[in-house]
């Protein structure tokens, strides 16, 4: 099996890497088949951080090669593999056919040219198109302005509604234990006066 990987070179502390297919059994900086292409994740300034051959990546994933996950999100960086999903498509038609108990059977058959190849799903200009509409979008979210507004979750919203509950609970306890010692106080006073206002009547 063919790998799309990445091997090593630059100095300590100061890598960059080529990006090759080569065979799954050999060793990491072993002998590759082909080089694609080159990532230099600490690029700065006008130095390239990534340039691939689209062409030959595309060829390679065609042929059933294995990329590693670092070198298919470079893929996806550049569109590589939207690409890719569209070419490997191939139309097909919907059959009917009778099965063993009677009962119809349906199954989807790869549709082919002259030649007996099947025929992709998409035209050139179609997964052109495609790539064009991916880029534009990819330029809007890099122009989207952040939201000033932090989105909560539910569990967060939840957890802000019992506290303000909380507090509200706790200030109307509060209020009703004055309006309690409150009335207390005014019994006791009242029950204090009631047995001097009994003297006086008796004197």
């Amino acid at each position: 099996m063919v790998k799309l990987r990445m091997t090593r070179l630059g100095k300590k502390k100061s890598p960059f890497y080529r990006i090759i297919a080569i065979d799954s059994k050999k060793r990491r900086d072993g002998d590759y088949i082909e080089r694609i292409g080159l990532y230099n994740p600490i690029a700065s300034g006008k130095a390239v951080r990534l340039t691939i051959d689209e062409e030959k990546a595309i060829k390679w994933l065609l042929e059933g090669a294995q990329p590693s996950p670092t070198v298919k999100n470079l893929f996806s960086e550049l569109g590589i593999m939207l690409k890719y999903d569209l070419k490997r498509r191939i139309k097909k038609q919907r059959v009917e056919r009778e099965g063993t108990n009677g009962k119809k059977v349906i199954k989807y058959i790869a549709v082919t040219d002259d030649n007996g190849n099947p025929v992709r799903k998409y035209t050139d200009d179609q997964i052109e198109e495609a790539y064009k509409n991916w880029l534009l979008m990819q330029e809007k979210k890099k122009n989207r302005k952040p939201v000033e507004k932090k989105v909560l979750s539910k569990k967060a919203k939840a957890k802000i509604e019992a506290e303000k509950k909380a507090a509200a609970d706790a200030a109307e306890a509060a209020k009703k234990a004055a309006e309690d010692a409150k009335k207390a106080e005014e019994e006791a006073k009242k029950a204090a006066e009631a047995p001097a206002a009994e003297e006086n009547k008796a004197e």
